[in-house]
């Protein structure tokens, strides 16, 4: 019996983006953000990666991308390390990364008890 195994073309990751001064307005201005940080630790090869920003949710500076599967780790890594944009200091935060883009919606957890636990 042959078995195939399903490999997922895209991750998915929730950020937290910190940039005190000037905080990002759009998703336009996130997608250069990433762009920035992905030439400035990768160069022109990690700055053609394709990343899309499917949600900026700028009151609680979050934004969920949608990364290449082989991507993830540049991505990552890139972020991680950005010190700043624009002039600006800035700190982002990977908050997770999955697979499905519906496990990034879950805010809660179900406890042994069947309660509901709020994630923070």
């Amino acid at each position: 019996m042959n078995r195939i195994l399903h490999q997922h073309e895209h991750s998915y990751m929730k950020l937290h983006i910190c940039i005190e001064q000037n905080p990002l307005d759009d998703r336009d201005e996130v997608k250069a953000l990433v762009a920035s940080a992905l030439l400035s630790l990768h160069g022109q090869v990690g700055a053609s990666l394709r990343v899309d920003v499917l949600q900026w949710l700028p009151d609680a500076s979050l934004a969920i991308l949608r990364v290449p599967h082989s991507g993830v780790q540049k991505v990552w890594s890139a972020l991680t390390l950005l010190g700043e944009f624009h002039g600006e200091p800035c700190a982002i935060q990977v908050l997770q990364v999955s697979s499905s883009l519906c496990s990034l919606a879950i805010d809660h957890c179900v406890a042994p008890d069947g309660t509901l636990l709020q994630v923070t």
